[in-house]
């Protein structure tokens, strides 16, 4: 079952505008609030689809057919939402976005098309080692919105602290001057509320550069609704929550370890013997998280950047100049060799 949102209009297709934060329809300029294309869902969907899903697992290759020019589309393993191929609506997957995998919420996107355009313009131009005509940003060869899927972990911990202190007083006494020194065996336990632990979901992108996407502002998490996913691509996840709990752990396990380094004060010395994490409570939630993939053509050779919807962070390798990489090191090399010889004149 695709879903989509035709003008009331003219009754061409319409996308979520992320300043407005309604539907608009690019061709009329109509508008739709969110909440009354929530309510006309019963009567703008188009059938036409083969999705299949199997113990939760939905199968690739399955067959849509785009509602606004009929042509068929053979959608992606996951995919959610996505763009027709022949006539540029948009299509929601409305059958892949139920029970589990229907989002709970999402970040929305904070930057639209044009800021992404600026911001990636800015970033290329801050380019330290960046060629010249790479820092100019004037080959951007796609720019596309997609919703990625994320876990959130919420965790209620009792962390138990065992350490060895000292309390040290030095004074006088008559000729002498005295070193008191008292020892302590602490043991202490604290409950503590670990919130938003973020996990990427999907398997196609890398962890490492997700990460450099972070942080997210999980403030501003708005409950899920088909509308916000017109005109952008979607795709659920690869990992469910059993799988990713572990992780999420063990991040709340680095968490609690530099908390218990820092709780024990009061002392002349501390030292840390160890700590237990307890998990006595976990609430996980599915959301989309937004992300901006840009491909940015330089001579000839696509280089392929994300960038976090909501503040513009970038992800991604740029290619660099020798020529500027040369300057800068002999730079480094005449400074070393200055401080070295004023060295060695003093």
């Amino acid at each position: 079952m695709i879903l989509h949102y035709p003008c009331p209009n003219c009754g061409a297709e319409m996308t979520y505008d992320i300043k407005k934060g309604k539907l608009h329809c690019s061709h009329c300029s109509g508008e739709m609030a969110l909440s009354q294309a929530v309510q006309q869902n019963t009567f703008q969907t188009a059938g036409g689809g083969t999705s299949t899903e199997i113990d939760g697992e939905i199968l690739a290759g399955a067959e849509y057919h785009c509602p606004n020019c009929g042509g068929l589309m053979i959608t992606k393993d996951k995919e959610t939402s996505t763009m027709c191929a022949y006539c540029g609506a948009p299509m929601i997957l409305a059958d892949r976005l139920t029970g589990k995998r229907r989002p709970v919420k999402l970040l929305s996107f904070q930057m639209d098309r044009q800021d992404a355009e600026k911001a990636f313009r800015k970033w290329c131009r801050n380019g330290r080692f960046a060629p010249k005509g790479f820092t100019s940003a004037e080959n951007i060869q796609r720019l596309k919105g997609m919703y990625i899927p994320y876990w959130l972990f919420q965790f209620d911990t009792r962390v138990d602290i065992s350490a060895q202190a000292t309390n040290v007083r030095v004074f006088r006494q008559g000729d002498y001057q005295v070193t008191e020194t008292e020892f302590y065996d602490i043991q202490r336990a604290y409950k503590l509320q670990y919130k938003d632990i973020p996990l990427d979901a999907s398997r196609q992108l890398e962890d490492g550069e997700m990460a450099k996407l972070e942080p997210f502002n999980f403030s501003e998490l708005k409950t899920f609704d088909m509308p916000y996913l017109a005109g952008f691509d979607s795709s659920s996840y690869d990992f469910d929550d059993a799988e990713l709990s572990p992780a999420a752990k063990d991040k709340v396990q680095k968490y609690a370890r530099d908390y218990a380094q820092g709780a024990v004060s009061g002392y002349s010395t501390v030292h840390l013997n160890g700590h237990t994490v307890d998990f006595e409570r976990e609430e996980e939630a599915f959301i989309f998280v937004p992300i901006w993939f840009v491909d940015y053509n330089y001579h000839g050779k696509v280089y392929k950047f994300m960038m976090n919807g909501q503040n513009g962070r970038i992800a991604g390798i740029p290619p660099t100049s020798r020529g500027k990489m040369a300057i800068w090191w002999a730079g480094i090399s005449a400074a070393l060799f200055i401080v070295t010889l004023i060295g060695s004149i003093i």
